[in-house]
């Protein structure tokens, strides 16, 4: 057993030993292992984009070239319309640090969508918070708008909901949120499909 595989969970391990794995599939296992390993000190806040840069500069000369790639396709994957701005801006800076590694890198076009998509997030967040805290002074205003529907052994009972209770089971909020979900995702999903054209 290689060193790798002994650093492998114990169940992992034990699926292994059942099924005849094909050294490149050992190869490609190992490889995933070493980018998951990459991504998770990333992700925790151990190490920063140059650090995570640094590290991967190594693999543009080895014939590990895909490394690069394949860590900027699982930063794609990672990101969504709910994500915290210093992560964003995090992840966004790091796609261009790795994008920047390559021979023929495509930063200026990267940066460009980066920025639509965080201005996309940005909106999304934006526009849920503004419509959430009209609907909030709403509720806080007429206290009757906070009285809600519940069913119980005995039948269906009014209570009085707490005033985000209220927010978030009122039609406005409802159609809202669909409707601002749905718009912002066709983009989102959009934007992300451009991204990942970019990689190579």
């Amino acid at each position: 057993m290689t060193e790798w595989e002994q650093k492998l969970p114990p169940r992992v391990r034990e699926r292994l030993a059942k099924i005849k794995i094909t050294p490149e599939e050992k190869k490609r296992l190992k490889a995933d292992e070493e980018l998951k390993s990459f991504l998770s000190v990333f992700y925790r806040g151990e190490i920063g984009p140059e650090d995570l840069g640094q590290r991967l500069e190594q693999y543009k000369t080895e014939d590990k070239g895909f490394f690069i790639s394949e860590v900027q396709r699982r930063l794609i994957d990672s990101l969504s319309l709910q994500i915290p701005a210093a992560d964003f801006k995090k992840r966004g800076r790091c796609l261009l640090i790795l994008e920047r590694l390559k021979e023929k890198g495509r930063d200026m076009p990267m940066k460009t969508e980066i920025n639509v998509l965080g201005s996309l997030i940005k909106h999304y967040l934006g526009e849920k918070d503004r419509v959430q805290e009209h609907l909030r002074k709403q509720v806080e205003q007429n206290p009757q708008l906070r009285m809600g529907r519940a069913k119980t052994d005995l039948g269906e009972m009014r209570i009085e909901l707490s005033v985000d209770e209220a927010v978030f089971d009122s039609p406005q909020w409802k159609d809202f949120i669909f409707q601002h979900e749905m718009n912002c995702r066709a983009q989102f999903d959009q934007s992300i499909g451009r991204l990942k054209e970019m990689i190579e």
